[in-house]
């Protein structure tokens, strides 16, 4: 085992202690009562989250995983000569921590440590997919053979993806706040959540679609065409229309505004399957990203 793998692995460790600590304090958690005041077009909220010191010690666990990340990531560079998200195991585990960078970034502003078991599950289950996947330096493919656009553009689909992650973590804490009229403590209020998700998804769009120009581009000097219907360039179009779809209706005052958190779910399903599953499952022109 190499010694980013190493780290990767510790850092898989700290998530799921992480996120142990966070579903105890959860548990533990008293009910409370429901929030007088709901965001319904995700703008500031006037109630705060719970500010529970299991919540916070799980955001601390979260912290030190992504540090052992940027550790892990760094001896990969440093192994490779350059950013470490040429293939299936090493951007598994930069999109592991770009995700913990993101959602502590976040933290900072909003009330949402509550929402930190989810984020560190997810994190946990991108660091296992890179685990599995060979973590020996290999080559790139001439089509990778592009170093400034390898860092900027797949960089760049990475950071979109982390923040679509984030804005699904908040949009369920917002759906299972609501089901339950908002009296799970250990959760951020419906209102909170919402702003959160809203927060990040309006951050995501530009992200992706700057991702998506960068690849066209990328695809052009690469292949001679800006645009051949491979299935992951279909799958990234595909997600851009989701969250263009959300923020149609995110603002809405009527029956389609409780679409909106449902759609930030699907918007990360599409990420998931444009990351993982339009380079596996479906043979084209970026199945060598699952090497």
């Amino acid at each position: 085992m190499t010694a980013s793998s190493a780290l990767v692995v510790a850092a898989l460790i700290t998530l799921l202690g992480s996120s142990l600590i966070g579903l105890a304090a959860a548990v533990v958690a008293p009910a409370r009562r429901p929030a007088t005041a709901f965001a319904g077009d995700g703008s500031a909220p006037t109630t705060s989250g719970p500010r529970i010191s299991g919540a916070s010690t799980a955001l601390a666990g979260a912290a030190l995983a992504a540090i052992l990340l940027l550790g892990a990531l760094a001896a990969r560079t440093a192994a490779t000569g350059h950013a470490p998200w040429s293939n299936l195991h090493e951007f598994s585990a930069s999109f592991a921590f770009a995700l913990l960078v993101v959602f502590i970034g976040l933290a900072r502003r909003r009330p949402i440590a509550g929402l930190t078991p989810a984020v560190t599950l997810v994190a946990a289950g991108l660091l296992g997919v890179s685990l599995l996947q060979p973590d020996e330096v290999r080559p790139l493919v001439p089509a990778l053979q592009a170093p400034l656009l390898l860092t900027i553009h797949v960089g760049t689909a990475m950071l979109a993806y982390a923040i679509g992650a984030v804005a699904f973590a908040a949009a369920l804490g917002e759906i299972v706040q609501r089901a339950a009229h908002d009296r799970i403590a250990s959760l951020p209020s419906a209102a909170v959540c919402r702003a959160a998700s809203h927060r990040a998804a309006i951050l995501a769009f530009p992200v992706l679609t700057a991702a998506i120009v960068l690849g066209s581009v990328w695809a052009n000097l690469a292949w001679r065409s800006y645009w051949n219907n491979d299935p992951k360039e279909l799958a990234a179009a595909a997600t851009w229309l989701v969250y263009g779809g959300y923020l149609h209706v995110a603002g809405r005052r009527d029956r389609w505004a409780s679409a909106a958190p449902w759609l930030l779910v699907l918007g990360f399903a599409a990420i998931l399957f444009t990351w993982l599953g339009a380079g596996l499952l479906f043979v084209g022109q970026h199945s060598y990203a699952g090497a």
